[in-house]
Protein backbone atom coordinates (compact mmCIF):
# COMPACT_ATOMS: atom_id res chain seq x y z
CA UNK A 1 0.00 0.00 0.00
CA UNK A 2 1.80 3.61 -1.07
CA UNK A 3 1.83 5.96 1.60
CA UNK A 4 2.14 9.86 1.61
CA UNK A 5 3.14 12.03 3.89
CA UNK A 6 0.54 15.14 3.44
CA UNK A 7 1.04 17.79 6.19
CA UNK A 8 3.56 17.91 9.08
CA UNK A 9 2.59 20.68 11.17
CA UNK A 10 5.37 21.74 14.18
CA UNK A 11 3.90 21.85 17.62
CA UNK A 12 5.04 23.86 20.55
CA UNK A 13 5.22 21.21 22.51
CA UNK A 14 7.33 19.56 25.58
CA UNK A 15 7.13 16.03 24.02
CA UNK A 16 4.75 16.29 20.99
CA UNK A 17 6.62 17.59 17.82
CA UNK A 18 4.37 17.60 15.19
CA UNK A 19 1.05 16.48 13.85
CA UNK A 20 1.19 14.68 10.83
CA UNK A 21 -1.64 14.13 8.09
CA UNK A 22 -1.37 11.07 5.58
CA UNK A 23 -2.81 9.92 2.87
CA UNK A 24 -3.22 5.52 1.72
CA UNK A 25 -3.19 6.65 -1.45
CA UNK A 26 -6.75 5.57 -2.66
CA UNK A 27 -7.86 4.48 0.63
CA UNK A 28 -7.95 6.89 2.96
CA UNK A 29 -6.47 10.18 4.48
CA UNK A 30 -5.46 10.05 8.42
CA UNK A 31 -5.02 13.20 10.48
CA UNK A 32 -3.85 13.45 13.81
CA UNK A 33 -0.91 11.15 13.40
CA UNK A 34 1.60 12.55 16.82
CA UNK A 35 5.43 12.72 16.19
CA UNK A 36 6.57 12.23 20.26
CA UNK A 37 10.13 13.09 21.46
CA UNK A 38 10.90 10.15 24.02
CA UNK A 39 13.67 8.45 25.99
CA UNK A 40 15.04 6.10 23.18
CA UNK A 41 14.07 8.83 19.61
CA UNK A 42 11.28 9.96 18.29
CA UNK A 43 8.52 7.95 17.49
CA UNK A 44 4.56 8.45 16.11
CA UNK A 45 1.63 7.45 17.97
CA UNK A 46 -1.53 7.05 16.17
CA UNK A 47 -4.43 9.31 16.56
CA UNK A 48 -6.64 8.91 19.88
CA UNK A 49 -8.57 10.10 22.44
CA UNK A 50 -9.72 9.74 26.01
CA UNK A 51 -11.97 8.31 28.22
CA UNK A 52 -12.60 7.86 31.79
CA UNK A 53 -12.53 4.57 33.71
CA UNK A 54 -12.90 4.47 37.64
CA UNK A 55 -11.80 7.54 37.77
CA UNK A 56 -8.37 7.46 35.96
CA UNK A 57 -8.01 8.92 32.45
CA UNK A 58 -7.35 6.26 29.97
CA UNK A 59 -6.07 6.11 26.15
CA UNK A 60 -6.93 4.48 22.97
CA UNK A 61 -5.66 4.18 19.75
CA UNK A 62 -8.55 5.37 17.21
CA UNK A 63 -7.29 3.53 14.12
CA UNK A 64 -5.50 0.16 14.41
CA UNK A 65 -2.98 -0.58 11.65
CA UNK A 66 -1.19 -3.73 9.94
CA UNK A 67 2.16 -3.80 11.41
CA UNK A 68 3.59 -3.30 8.22
CA UNK A 69 1.59 -0.59 6.90
CA UNK A 70 2.02 1.05 10.62
CA UNK A 71 5.88 1.26 10.06
CA UNK A 72 5.76 2.54 6.62
CA UNK A 73 3.97 5.16 7.70
CA UNK A 74 5.84 5.65 10.71
CA UNK A 75 9.25 5.32 8.70
CA UNK A 76 7.83 8.39 6.15
CA UNK A 77 6.18 10.68 8.85
CA UNK A 78 9.47 10.69 10.46
CA UNK A 79 11.28 11.18 7.49
CA UNK A 80 9.27 14.24 6.69
CA UNK A 81 9.46 15.83 10.23
CA UNK A 82 13.25 15.46 10.07
CA UNK A 83 13.43 17.56 6.80
CA UNK A 84 11.42 19.79 8.05
CA UNK A 85 13.04 20.11 11.15
CA UNK A 86 16.26 20.45 9.88
CA UNK A 87 15.32 23.10 6.84
CA UNK A 88 13.58 25.09 9.72
CA UNK A 89 17.09 25.05 12.04
CA UNK A 90 19.03 26.19 9.03
CA UNK A 91 16.84 28.90 7.89
CA UNK A 92 16.89 30.04 11.39
CA UNK A 93 20.66 29.51 11.62
CA UNK A 94 20.53 31.86 8.06
CA UNK A 95 18.86 34.40 9.29
CA UNK A 96 20.68 35.01 12.30
CA UNK A 97 23.95 35.14 9.98
CA UNK A 98 25.50 32.51 10.64
CA UNK A 99 26.76 31.21 7.66
CA UNK A 100 27.95 27.95 8.29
Amino acid sequence: MQTEVIDVRPCNHSRIKAVVTIELVGTVKVCGIKVVAGERGTYCVPPNQSYLKDGMRKWTNILTFERNVWSEIQQKALMKYDEISHNSQKNSRNSQGDCS
